[in-house]
């Protein structure tokens, strides 16, 4: 069976890609900024400052 893949819009320019495997597990494949809003530093503090929030909503 395949894995399902999805994503979810967290905030404005913000996805996180989701996968969800045959088992039932999730995991976050990854999180697309957009480069209208965010610059590579921006993402990245961005990322630090909600890494654990991401999780427990999504996983």
């Amino acid at each position: 069976e395949q894995e399902q893949e999805w994503v979810e819009e967290d905030a404005l320019g913000i996805y996180v890609v989701i996968q969800c495997s045959h088992s039932g597990s999730k995991k976050i494949k990854r999180l697309k900024f957009s480069r209208e809003k965010f610059n590579e530093m921006q993402a990245r503090l961005w990322w630090e400052e909600n890494r654990v929030r991401i999780h427990e909503k999504y996983i």
